[in-house]
């Protein structure tokens, strides 16, 4: 790209789909502390870190902590560029202010889709709401090495729990009890998602579900 002359108006993107896996031992990379991996709607296996360099617009060494996604990816780019988005509503949103340094906030609502349609949790802000559900763990068992895996261990969350991670990022202390407004606030949240998209632990099938797209042949 140097040699081409665009290299600083170039938008190169470097991040992960999901959390490391942990039960692959010296090869499963690292959560930093949160809790659990890959495959879970636990912060190990959903939030990982990401680059964006744009030496053009975005400024150097620049650290932002507002909540984005992988799925705002497209909106965005296609701001940059100035392709025409389908007419029909995407999950994504455009993060190009906060890649320009605005203190903006374009997403600020998060849901946590897991299996086939199974609603696991839901963010506003810093607050996370997990809802009961079963999941693979990686906690309790040992995991494999050099390229092997160890083996899953299964995980049950049996109640609601509310989680502040802005203190307790490893969601490790159920505060619930102690904030029944932002409980209530997650759970019209919740309620939002499941009238839109459905949730199969709450047996919902969502208004606005529409079929796989395809290509004609």
């Amino acid at each position: 790209m140097e040699e081409q002359g665009i290299a600083k108006n170039t938008l190169i993107v470097f991040t992960s789909d999901n959390g490391p896996w942990l039960n692959y031992g010296n090869h499963n990379g690292s959560t930093a502390g949160l809790r659990e991996g890959k495959g879970t709607s636990w912060e190990g296996g959903t939030s990982v870190p990401a680059i964006l360099s744009w030496p053009a617009v975005i400024s150097k060494g620049q650290v932002n902590n507002k909540l984005s996604n992988t799925i705002d990816i497209l909106p965005t780019l296609a701001e940059v560029t100035g392709a025409k988005l389908p007419d029909h509503k995407i999950d994504g949103v455009s993060i190009l202010s906060l890649l320009k340094g605005e203190d903006t906030n374009p997403r600020t609502t998060f849901y946590y889709y897991y299996n086939r349609n199974d609603l696991e949790a839901v963010k506003m802000g810093h607050w996370k709401l997990v809802f009961p559900h079963n999941y693979r763990s990686y906690e309790g068992v040992l995991p494999g090495n050099d390229g092997y895996p160890g083996p899953y261990n299964q995980g049950a969350q049996d109640s609601l729990a509310l989680y502040d991670l802005r203190r307790d990022p490893g969601e490790r202390y159920n505060i619930i009890e102690q904030n029944p407004n932002v409980l209530r606030d997650l759970q019209e949240l919740a309620e939002q998602a499941r009238r839109d998209l459905g949730d199969n632990l709450t047996e919902r099938i969502g208004e606005n579900r529409r079929p796989i797209g395809k290509i004609q042949k």
